[in-house]
């Protein structure tokens, strides 16, 4: 919750700080802006949403900034650290747009941003002997507001195991394995749970990595790893591929690095999707590319309006997850709310049809009437 403007106006105006010099607030004629300036590597208490308990207390190490014009010297370090005391400890998607939007009222900036990094920690069991032990996961979300629109960027680091496909392929006994990191960074319109991200992670790794191991489970995670070899390659783009498949992401950054057992040095990959591809081809030689389909065309004309699935599926009515499905094209929507969404979006209601592939009865009875004419009109 933000504080009463009462407590605020105290803070700021407090006896004899008006007679006090502010040269933060003097202006400045080098003509020079400032993209970030603020206070970092601040330890504050958080809570971050939990799948299975709703909320996670943990302790963030967060960065508060700013963007500072050309012609203000500074910017007041203080009243970030009196936004921050002004809200809860819940620092999620749901809390920092309304906290940034603080921010760049008390310290009046057009762009505002906040990085924390924390542990996250799930209850791990062993694959064996059932030994449960919590095993810590590094974290951190980045969030940037400018004007209204708020961006938001979860990050996710995950151990996992490797082994090497050519060392087991080539050798009589045994093969090296190392200890990896994944590192994903992501972007989503629905709710995407830290515990989905792990979960898909180590999924495609040779092995999990386990903070407790009693020697049945040693002899298991072994003989995992070694029947699932795994190129630093392999690694990346099952990920990648993965987290592509939960609902609601729409960007992804991620990094596989490899700590080798057996090589003076590391390997690494990396994978960022969508991807921006290489130098587009000359005019002359580029092929028509395919149409959109209507998932696609709906996805991007959301996206251009700003809109969640969820606020979508709130205007007509469905559930998000059937919104996700149609822009899968795994489900279609029926007439009926193809017109509700040409209204919503004041487009042409016969267009937007055709563009679903759904022909109006009125438009097929006029094909029907004369199919010659409409042969020579698609000709």
């Amino acid at each position: 919750m933000v504080a009463p403007p009462e407590e605020t106006a105290l803070a700021e105006d407090s006896v004899g700080a008006s007679a006090l010099p502010d040269h933060a607030a003097d202006s400045d004629n080098r003509d020079q802006p400032i993209d970030q300036v603020g206070v970092g590597e601040l330890r504050w208490p958080m809570a971050v949403w939990d799948r299975d308990h709703q909320s996670q207390q943990t302790v963030g190490t967060l960065s508060l900034s700013v963007g500072l014009p050309a012609a203000v010297r500074g910017t007041h370090m203080s009243r970030f650290l009196e936004v921050l005391n002004g809200f809860s400890a819940e620092l999620s998607l749901r809390t920092v747009p309304e906290l940034l939007a603080e921010v760049q009222r008390r310290l009046g900036a057009d762009d505002a941003f906040l990085e924390a990094r924390f542990p996250y920690f799930l209850r791990r069991t062993a694959p064996v002997s059932g030994a449960t032990s919590w095993m810590d996961y590094d974290c951190a979300f980045r969030a940037h507001r400018r004007g209204d629109q708020t961006d938001f960027v979860l990050q996710v680091a995950v151990p996992v195991t490797t082994v090497c496909p050519c060392s087991k392929a080539i050798s009589e006994r045994g093969a090296h394995n190392q200890r990896g990191v994944v590192t994903a960074r992501l972007r989503f319109d629905t709710m995407v749970w830290i515990e989905e991200v792990v979960q898909v992670i180590e999924g495609c790794a040779s092995s999990p990595v386990y903070a407790l191991l009693k020697r049945d489970d040693e002899k298991h995670v072994t003989e995992q790893a070694y029947d699932r070899p795994r190129f630093v390659e392999d690694l990346v783009r099952d990920v990648v591929l993965g987290l592509r498949s939960l609902d609601g992401v729409t960007w992804l950054d991620v990094r596989v690095h490899n700590q080798e057992s057996i090589h003076n040095h590391d390997a690494w990959a990396r994978v960022r999707w969508p991807d921006t591809g290489p130098a587009p081809v000359p005019a002359a030689t580029v092929s028509p590319e395919p149409l959109p389909s209507f998932g696609q065309w709906l996805r991007h004309q959301r996206r251009s309006r700003r809109l969640s699935q969820q606020a979508l599926a709130d205007a007509l009515a469905l559930s998000p997850s059937l919104i996700c499905r149609v822009e899968k094209d795994e489900k279609h929507l029926s007439p009926r709310h193809l017109e509700g969404l040409a209204r919503t979006w004041g487009l042409d209601p016969l267009k937007v049809q055709l563009r679903a592939g759904s022909v109006p009865p009125a438009l097929l009875a006029r094909i029907q009437a004369d199919p010659e004419g409409f042969l020579g009109w698609c000709g």
